[in-house]
């Protein structure tokens, strides 16, 4: 068999999608990935490795995840059984994809409906998986359009429709109100509601999940200090978790991630919020600093990164700022009011000075 013919054997939808890839050599100073800047101190990293000791990684690990699911239900509410557990958000999205693939009625195939710019994930693995992805555009705000987002999901039946907020990369929540009648206008859809980067917002739809089956949360820790650990869950509805589970993996998230992930949430859980505190507080740092230059516009940010505009050459500018070594995030093949945008992640206060006074000597 040639190789075109083993080519021929994978989905057709995959001449849609560029491999995600990530460059091999960060620079010294890395703004561009919406990761926490701040390293664990050693007293903390002492107690990771105490906990690591303790465990028998010949073995394989606990394919429920029992003590972290506890964990979660504990610090974030509902039962354990509410939570499906899986290696950063990534998979979980990947695994609604699976296992709620069945298209509706007349349709050839399911249909995912999220807002954007948005998350890339929500659409690369929707075509992954064969489905159907419908954008709906933001409004000039970057908020919701409530009366689109209504249109596409009672036009097209989505099986799935994502919002997240603090929307990536506009940064910015959406409006409760808008997700809440959407949620109540459609029961028969799963709406799934990604808080990522909720941590830096100080809201939660928690308790919209708890009164509406048909609402799901995902939440991670790799954006407040634990993106090397890959750990993510969403909570939804028992009757509909106990259908996920049945697709995941038994061992999908390994022994260490599983005890770092339950030390994060308790009793790492207060250095965790010191560096919260301290990025949230940079970011309006960051945001006035920059909000000094005419050639830059600021969006107001509930994240760990803010979303400037430049009236300049976007590209010039970042290969200014890289060979400064710094990285920021740039968007030449995203949504074209994105083109004129760059995406700056919160760093140290010493990164964030040294971008601030790399931005006076090029803007002037």
């Amino acid at each position: 068999m040639s190789i075109e013919s083993l080519k021929s054997l994978f989905r057709p939808e995959l001449e849609e999608l560029s491999a995600y890839r990530v460059p091999p050599a960060p620079p010294a100073v890395k703004l561009d990935a919406n990761e926490s800047p701040f390293s664990l101190p050693p007293d903390a990293r002492a107690r990771l490795a105490s906990a690591m000791h303790a465990t028998e990684i010949h073995r394989y690990p606990d394919g429920r995840a029992s003590e972290l699911r506890k964990t979660l239900a504990w610090g974030l509410g509902g039962s354990e059984d509410e939570y499906v557990l899986g290696s950063g958000s990534d998979e979980l999205i990947a695994l609604l994809a699976t296992a709620m693939s069945t298209p509706r009625a007349g349709a050839d195939r399911p249909v995912v409906v999220f807002p954007e710019p948005t998350f890339v994930m929500y659409g690369m693995t929707s075509r992954a998986h064969g489905w159907e992805p419908v954008g709906v555009p933001l409004d000039g705000e970057w908020n919701l359009d409530a009366e689109a987002m209504a249109a596409a999901i009672e036009r097209t039946e989505p099986n799935l429709v994502y919002y997240a907020t603090p929307n990536n990369p506009t940064g910015n929540c959406f409006s409760r109100e808008t997700i809440e009648s959407l949620v109540d206008r459609f029961p028969d859809t799963l709406h799934v509601i990604d808080e990522a980067y909720g941590a830096y917002s100080g809201q939660s739809f928690a308790t919209l999940c708890e009164e509406r089956p048909q609402c799901a949360l995902l939440g991670t820790l790799s954006k407040v200090g634990f993106a090397g650990m890959r750990i993510g869950w969403v909570r939804l509805d028992e009757a509909l978790s106990v259908e996920l589970e049945k697709v995941r993996q038994p061992f999908n998230l390994n022994t260490a991630s599983q005890v770092v992930a339950t030390l994060a949430l308790t009793d790492l859980a207060p250095l965790l919020e010191e560096h919260i505190t301290t990025i949230v507080a940079e970011r309006e740092r960051v945001s006035a600093e920059l909000g000094r230059h005419a050639a830059l516009e600021c969006f107001p940010s509930d994240a760990n990164f803010v979303l400037v505009r430049y009236t300049g050459d976007v590209p010039e500018l970042c290969s200014a700022l890289l060979g400064r070594q710094i990285a920021v995030r740039q968007f030449s093949h995203a949504d074209p009011r994105l083109r004129s945008c760059i995406r700056i992640t919160i760093g140290t206060p010493e990164e964030n000075q040294r971008l601030i006074e790399a931005l006076g000597d090029i803007l002037g």
